[in-house]
């Protein structure tokens, strides 16, 4: 099933010189979208961790360039709107602001990513379109925040919104307004950021504007058309660089949250002269929460792309044109309505990446990238009559979650794994929110946040290390409080080493009664929190590169002086000694031990 592409038309010829500030300006005015979003927003999750993303696009919805932020939100942008063009055509006014998050519409992922959306005028002429998607404060469905498993259908799991006018020619629908916030939990903040998004996306159009009246018109919709274009050269040469073949790849998610059965993407990367296609058909049938619709099947295909080829490729619709996609409908890469999808940003969405990074690595051996950590933070969500909001007398709804769980990533050739930067769908760009912030959202107080020993990958490139948080619940009886893990996974299956790496343990997750027993918290589950329990999680790390053996010894050495490794593990996985009672290395001792464990493999 290919991704529809418009042809590439030969660009009007633009100088290199103008074509480059344009192109930059192009960037910082969708950059400063999200930071403008970021520091007025009313959503947890946007504002502390960075969960949005922005593109402009060109009049054919093609994406022309995507903001620094999370790419989960960002890649997606072209096929969200190949859904809104089907619906409204040509039929836009100065002054539409769409919304849209209807998975088998717009194909972007679970319901509380919305997809924001400002049709781009010039003195009349639709030139591009302005597109902000983040996950809002509430999107209604049994549960709170869009990871609830055990749905019945994906009606159950929230507002289904196909593209909607919510502002015709800057006029309000307030009959239409109306009714979505009425079925959604926190209506104060979610209007207040889709009124906030409006308003950045609106600044963008008159810089645009701005732009055209500097240049001309035609000057700016040319580096726009050469923009693209420029990202299809890009990729097409780093793709005419590898050997032609199929390089399979496959990555499991623990299970769908109902059928306690695990759930596997399989993948073949199949190179062709200039072009890939990956080809998922031998991926599981559908199931239920996991399912992955196909635009964000396609957006997890391409994080791997970018990760793995030159980071100089523009992301944008060109770099993404000679990429296919073959994904069967009713699989857990394509489901049919109305297959749930609440857990898809999360899984199986890191691990189509996943399977694809692996995949690719058998295609570029000496770029083949170690998992990350995967996604590891209980979603806090629940009731607390001590708190009444003053300006509404309406009593606290609470959802946050303290996002210190997740660890980092995984090994590649000549690097280790970085610390921090939680999952593949990340790209990096997800912020720790503060602790302290999250005490305030929440009854619940975070004990321990710490680095976990021993919990990497090993390798000649270690992964990066795990993390450990425990937190106690400060509530009280009575208000229902729950942890929702629909946004968590790794529990069965641990992030892959590469090229001799090996992995780091699985990760483990319980919650221990005040009585002192201990019960398991699974991921992909909802499961009740009582007043002073402890919760505590343990993250695996990133995978490793290479043979532990040939790790550089004084990198073993600080490893273990940082408390990142133990001196046992240092010797019994690395083979490095130290001294009796020092951090001093017994090289002599290092290197008997390395040769008799190098010739046992």
């Amino acid at each position: 099933m290919p991704i529809k592409k418009g042809a590439v038309k030969p660009a009007r010829k633009v100088d290199a010189t103008t074509l480059s500030v344009v192109w930059n300006r192009f960037e910082y005015i969708v950059n400063q979208i999200g930071e403008k979003v970021l520091n007025a927003t009313q959503s947890f999750v946007t504002a502390h961790v960075r969960d949005l993303g922005a593109s402009l696009q060109d009049a054919k919805g093609r994406i022309v360039v995507a903001s620094a932020h999370l790419p989960a939100h960002t890649l997606i942008a072209e096929i969200a709107m190949e859904g809104v063009i089907g619906k409204f055509g040509t039929d836009y006014k100065p002054g539409d602001y769409i919304i849209a998050n209807d998975p088998y519409i717009v194909k972007a992922g679970h319901l509380p990513d919305w997809s924001h959306i400002r049709p781009t005028f010039y003195k009349g002429e639709l030139v591009g379109f302005l597109q902000c998607k983040t996950h809002v404060a509430d999107t209604g469905g049994f549960l709170p925040g869009g990871y609830g498993p055990k749905a019945y259908d994906i009606i159950a799991e929230g507002l289904n919104i196909p593209p909607l006018k919510v502002i015709k020619a800057g006029v309000v629908d307030k009959d239409l307004w109306e009714f979505l916030l009425k079925n959604v939990r926190n209506p104060n903040q979610v209007e207040m950021d889709a009124m906030l998004i409006n308003g950045a996306l609106m600044q963008a159009e008159e810089q645009i504007a701005g732009m055209m009246d500097k240049y001309g018109v035609e000057t700016v919709k040319a580096c726009m058309n050469q923009i693209i274009i420029s990202g299809e050269k890009a990729m097409r040469a780093e793709l005419s660089n590898l050997r032609d073949g199929s390089y399979p790849g496959e990555s499991t998610v623990d299970w769908d949250g109902t059928t306690d059965k695990p759930i596997t993407v399989r993948v073949k990367a199949i190179v062709k002269g200039d072009e890939l296609t990956f080809d998922f058909t031998e991926s599981d049938p559908q199931a239920t929460f996991v399912n992955s619709p196909f635009g964000n099947t396609f957006m997890f295909s391409m994080i791997a792309m970018y990760y793995t080829l030159s980071p100089s490729i523009p992301k944008n619709s060109g770099s993404m044109k000679p990429v296919r996609l073959i994904a069967p409908e009713g699989s857990v890469v394509n489901p049919i309505y109305p297959a749930t999808v609440g857990a898809s940003p999360i899984s199986v969405g890191n691990q189509i990446t996943e399977a694809c990074l692996i995949a690719l690595g058998k295609a570029i051996p000496e770029r083949a990238m170690a998992g990350w950590g995967p996604h590891f933070c209980p979603i806090n969500i629940g009731v607390d009559p001590r708190e009444i909001d003053p300006r509404t007398g309406k009593i606290k709804q609470y959802f946050a979650e303290h996002f210190a769980g997740d660890s980092g990533s995984g090994a590649v050739k000549g690097f280790d794994g970085w610390p921090g930067v939680m999952f593949y769908a990340c790209g990096g760009n997800f912020m720790r929110p503060n602790i302290e912030n999250f005490e305030a959202e929440v009854p619940f107080r975070v004990l321990n946040y710490e680095v976990l020993q021993d919990w990497e990958g090993a390798g000649e490139f270690r992964g990066a290390p795990g993390t450990r948080v425990v937190m106690v619940a400060d509530t009280i009886e009575g208000p229902p409080s729950f942890l929702m893990t629909g946004n968590c996974f790794g529990m069965k299956f641990p992030p892959p080493g590469v090229a001799g790496g090996t992995n780091p343990p699985t990760s483990e997750m319980h919650i221990e009664a005040t009585d002192g027993k201990r019960r398991v918290l699974r991921t992909l589950s909802n499961d009740p929190v009582f007043p002073r329990e402890t919760v505590i999680s343990r993250c695996a790390g990133g995978g490793g590169w290479g043979d532990p053996l040939k790790r550089d010894v004084k990198k073993v050495g600080n490893d273990v002086l940082d408390e990142l490794v133990s001196v046992d593990r240092a010797r019994d996985v690395y083979g490095v000694v130290f001294l009796p009672g020092t951090f001093e290395v017994d090289h002599e001792a290092t290197g008997k031990l390395r040769e008799k464990m190098g010739s046992r493999k």
